[in-house]
């Protein structure tokens, strides 16, 4: 499955695992995400990626997970566009699944040891539009020891990493919009009571 080789490839790249590319090349850091783009002979890989603690639960010293991994990766060469992988820093329980929620939206995820991802390409472009235009991602789901999941990611800078990862792979982005900051506005001048008074209409007495 072509979303695998997508993963472990650039995860490799990540973890400093050797693979037959370019060490990838920084496009930048927008928000919690950090953009790269990375060469395989002719073809390019460009991906987002933002890379979390996992909580720690009251009483522990340290978390029982690795870090939180979520990546949206795009490889045109292949075909392959805004595919999605959440990574949990441990495994998942088998066949098991895991829901994204990001504002009213939810996704379901299919589960393989530490990583989920998107039964279809639909799966991942809906996800990756809701990722890049949403606040803060939700995951939850089960892993292998039994204990209940739940993730809660910032997703501050997507709309500005997706545009990035866009554009180095050559792809047809639109750039996110911006808000519009209002110019001040002047505030009213004190009306101030006249001190002069009307003069009385003098009338003549015949």
């Amino acid at each position: 499955m072509i979303r695998w080789f997508i993963f472990f490839f650039v995860f490799g790249v990540v973890l400093g695992t050797p693979v037959f590319a370019a060490g990838p090349q920084s496009l930048g850091q927008f928000g919690y995400w950090s953009a790269y783009q990375l060469t395989e002979g002719n073809a390019s890989i460009c991906y987002m990626i933002i890379t979390a603690k996992p909580p720690v639960k009251k009483g522990e010293k340290k978390a029982k997970r690795g870090d939180i991994v979520l990546m949206i990766t795009q490889r045109p060469s292949e075909g392959a566009l805004d595919v999605v992988s959440y990574a949990a820093g441990a495994r998942f329980k088998p066949a098991s699944d895991v829901s994204v929620q990001i504002g009213v939206k939810k996704f379901d995820l299919f589960t393989q040891d530490d990583t989920a991802w998107s039964r279809d390409s639909a799966t991942d472009h809906a996800l990756a539009a809701a990722l890049r235009t949403g606040q803060t991602a939700t995951l939850t789901g089960t892993l292998a020891s039994g204990a209940a999941l739940a993730d809660h990611v910032n997703l501050k800078g997507a709309g500005d990493a997706y545009y990035a990862i866009g554009k180095a792979c050559g792809l047809e982005v639109t750039k996110p919009k911006t808000a519009v900051q209002k110019p001040a506005q002047t505030p009213p001048k004190e009306v101030k009571k006249s001190t002069k008074t009307t003069p009385k209409t003098v009338k003549k007495t015949p």
